[in-house]
């Protein structure tokens, strides 16, 4: 297993330099044959898009981004949009549908403001399927109303159709909104087409 992580780290940090697929060596289980996976490169939901406004976060809230993936992938960190006047620490979350909580990271070194990014030095597996990324705000926090009314925000096998919010901090964000609060991911999708000897899921 640690063999596996560890490739698909190093396969991470290739992909961010180069629009090539990056091959990721995944060791049979039961000792067999190898099977190689090629992912595209990192890729977020939010990318020119800036929050409309910052409110007070009166309590601490818990605030987030539904994201869907329609493929395999590789999971290796996330960000938020940090408001100017936020203190304190923060943790992000990641989320099934249905509240179950699935991994949660730190953030460390943070600005005073603008994108905030963490990363864990092994990436996740990521499945095809819906889940909500989400991080703590304690004194402000950034919005932009109706952000997705309009529709999602597609990328390639990733795309993000609400926000979610919720009480108390480090809960899971059971309300689904239509406005953004810019909680984002970095994943990477599986490669699979006839360029590449890669298996189709």
């Amino acid at each position: 297993m640690n063999r596996l992580l560890a490739a698909a780290a190093a396969a991470l940090t290739l992909a961010a330099c180069a629009d090539a697929p990056t091959p990721v060596e995944l060791t049979s289980p039961s000792g067999g044959p190898a099977a190689v996976k090629y992912y595209y490169p990192q890729q977020t939901i939010f990318t020119t898009e800036t929050p409309a406004s910052t409110l007070d976060a009166t309590g601490g809230w818990e605030v987030g981004t539904r994201f869907t993936t329609t493929r395999e992938g590789l999971l290796s960190g996330f960000r938020y949009w940090k408001a100017l006047g936020e203190t304190g620490s923060h943790t992000v979350k990641l989320w099934t549908t249905s509240g179950s909580l699935i991994w949660s990271l730190g953030f460390a070194y943070e600005s005073a403001s603008g994108w905030q990014s963490t990363y864990s030095k092994y990436s996740m597996v990521l499945p095809p399927g819906t889940y909500i990324a989400s991080v703590n705000t304690n004194t402000k926090q950034v919005k932009t109303f109706a952000f997705f009314n309009g529709g999602p925000i597609v990328r390639n096998y990733l795309s993000a159709d609400a926000g979610a919010y919720g009480q108390p901090v480090g809960s899971f964000p059971s309300t689904i909104s239509g406005s953004a609060f810019f909680v984002d991911v970095d994943f990477s999708p599986m490669r699979c087409d006839t360029d590449v000897d890669s298996p189709c899921p």
